[in-house]
């Protein structure tokens, strides 16, 4: 990875940053979990995969999805304890405000371990649990995380709407940092981008990715982060472990 061109056959991907010829679209597996070049990506593919790899790492995944559903009952309940225990309309208005800061920053930590299990899957690597709470690039995540979780939070109190369309195009910010250790800014450009270029596959594949997870009351989180992963790498022209 480069800023620039290194020479011949060196492209530039939807992060900005330029990659040499063997990680170019379809030019073969990414990492060693075998598998041929990058597909066209469909949100029936990135759902069977998804489905498929939760099948065959099952006992990971759920004591990674158990975890997170336990940290954020706490959450919940800590944060409704603080608010049953507040008198005054206005300390109870501004402790509403921050506990919801505070739930959506600690949802984008959480999610980093997802992000993470996710791309281990896509190389053909087993996740872990003990990948939730992995510090490795934790700080430039944390710190797009807070700027994402800001620009959220802001659309939130403007009637709702433009924070779910920040949420939106800003979704994959945090697998840029990750995989490919962008910058906190650039990798939210990186995400607005890839979005803007595959917006009705990606606008269908988060449609179907939320309505899921309600239906399910959450438990097709195990299958629908790995499709997201799966997303990530085809959208971008890498290639996944079969």
């Amino acid at each position: 990875m480069s800023d620039s061109s290194q020479g011949p056959g060196w492209w530039q991907a939807s992060d900005g940053k330029w990659y040499p010829p063997e990680q170019a679209p379809g030019a073969g597996a990414v990492g060693g979990g075998g598998g041929g070049g990058a597909a066209a990506f469909s949100v029936g593919d990135a759902l069977s995969y998804g489905w498929n790899k939760f099948v065959q790492y099952i006992g990971q995944i759920i004591v990674i999805v158990l975890i997170i559903f336990a940290i954020q009952l706490v959450l919940n309940i800590v944060s409704q304890a603080i608010q049953a225990g507040t008198d005054s309309f206005i300390v109870g208005i501004t402790l509403s405000f921050a506990l919801t800061a505070i739930s959506i920053f600690v949802s984008f930590l959480l999610q980093a371990g997802l992000i993470r299990a996710a791309l281990a899957i896509t190389r053909g690597e087993a996740p872990e649990p003990s990948m939730l709470f992995q510090t490795e690039k934790l700080g430039p995540y944390a710190v797009a995380a807070i700027l994402v979780s800001l620009l959220i939070f802001v659309g939130l109190l403007l009637c709702c709407i433009p924070g779910l369309i920040v949420a939106f195009f800003t979704y994959f910010f945090g697998f840029y940092v990750i995989d490919k250790g962008v910058n906190p800014v650039d990798s939210i450009k990186a995400s607005v981008s890839l979005v803007q270029e595959n917006f009705g596959n990606v606008l269908l594949l988060m449609i179907v990715v939320v309505l899921l997870n309600l239906v399910t009351c959450g438990l097709a989180s195990g299958v629908t982060f790995i499709a997201l992963g799966y997303a990530y790498k085809t959208l971008n022209g890498e290639a996944v472990a079969a």
